[in-house]
């Protein structure tokens, strides 16, 4: 039986170096919101992991180790020695919409049972330089994966394909930002009335903080269960330079007054915030932050940066590069401070933090709460 310190690094070593699969096989959507260039796989405690697929000298740089294929279609074996069990493909991305619009296209399993689509596949920093230099949202649609912008008649159609299925416990909408106040709740909003007219499944929101506090209010009637608001880092001079447009949009004073809006609308650990790991941030000075931010009900989810192919930082190594023994110790904290606040992600309604494939907070978690007092 594998440790609790083990599942955890072996995690972390998993989202930071990354593996390399056999040559014909598919390495995961091209673009869009969140890390991309994954698959997922089970770890030996049944919990899912977005793996990051390197070839070549990416692989080389990363140092990643190979996941082969054994006897046993859905065993893995990763590094030559750890079993691995890969999720398998979903049999409703082989349908079609009554206006002829592939499933594969409006919304894909994210971990193990975790549905995800972006509703509007664009955003405006794109179209004066100044996106979040990790970002790659448009080029899913350019890549012809998917479509400009999900129906609220589509996804509601997928819901409830992929609820037949067996395989969606809750639902992630999340959106680019388009040029207009509402930073893209609108269309959030006509989603989950959307998905609400067939289906109670536990619905997650990702969006930029509104200036009117009034539209977390409004999200919250139309039937969303649990809210993302990413301030990427702690540290603000990476922010500046990681998130030109995000950081001239927004300070840190108006995070703080939509995530105080948003726990009491939807409850201490049903709000939560990204952090990203290795863009040679202050580990002291996010540390720090994530105190902060957890006392008042916000569940940080902090998670290794995936260098993407098309990004501004395709070709920059993380700082989290060859420190593996850092990494795991970082965590540790991290899982120390989400225990203090009786924050459990994977019990949490709905989102990121609750399918947990592309973070470690629920590892952490869970070698915290093994500890002794």
């Amino acid at each position: 039986m594998i440790g609790l310190e083990e599942i955890l690094r072996l995690k972390v070593r998993l989202l930071t170096e990354g593996a390399r699969l056999p040559e014909d096989e598919w390495t995961g959507r091209r673009g869009g919101a969140g890390p991309v260039g994954g698959r997922y796989f089970l770890l030996p405690n049944g919990r899912p992991c977005s793996v990051p697929i390197r070839q070549g000298q990416m692989a080389d740089r990363f140092h990643s180790a190979t996941i082969h294929p054994t006897d046993d279609p859905e065993i893995w074996l990763y590094d030559g020695s750890v079993q691995l069990r890969m999720v398998p493909r979903p049999d409703y991305l082989d349908m079609t919409t009554e206006d002829g619009t592939a499933y594969s296209k409006l919304a894909l399993l994210h971990g193990s049972e975790c549905l995800a689509t972006t509703v509007y596949q664009d955003c405006r920093y794109w179209k004066d330089g100044t996106q979040c230099a990790f970002c790659t949202i448009p080029l899913s649609g350019k890549a012809g994966d998917t479509i400009p912008e999900k129906s609220p008649e589509q996804v509601a159609e997928v819901v409830l394909a992929a609820e037949r299925e067996g395989i969606a416990k809750h639902l992630l909408l999340t959106t680019g930002t388009p040029d207009t106040n509402d930073v893209g709740i609108d269309r959030l909003i006509r989603i989950i009335r959307g998905v609400r007219s067939v289906s109670e499944i536990p619905i997650g929101v990702q969006f930029e903080p509104p200036l009117d506090l009034e539209l977390i209010d409004m999200i919250a009637d139309a039937g969303a269960n649990a809210v993302g608001v990413h301030i990427e880092s702690a540290d603000e001079a990476i922010r500046e330079k990681m998130c030109p447009g995000k950081h001239e949009y927004g300070d840190t004073d108006l995070y703080m007054r939509v995530w105080q809006h948003a726990v009491k609308r939807f409850g201490r650990g049903n709000v939560s915030t990204f952090l990203l790991h290795g863009l040679s941030e202050n580990l002291d000075v996010t540390l720090d932050f994530i105190r902060k931010i957890a006392e008042l009900g916000v569940m940080p989810v902090v998670a290794p940066v995936r260098p993407a192919p098309g990004s501004q930082i395709a070709n920059t190594e993380p700082s989290y590069l060859r420190s593996l023994d850092s990494a795991v110790e970082f965590y540790k904290i991290l899982g120390t401070i989400l225990y203090r606040w009786d924050f459990k992600p994977s019990t949490t309604a709905a989102g990121c933090h609750r399918c947990g494939g592309c973070t470690p907070i629920q590892e952490a978690y869970d070698w915290a709460a093994s500890q002794p007092t």
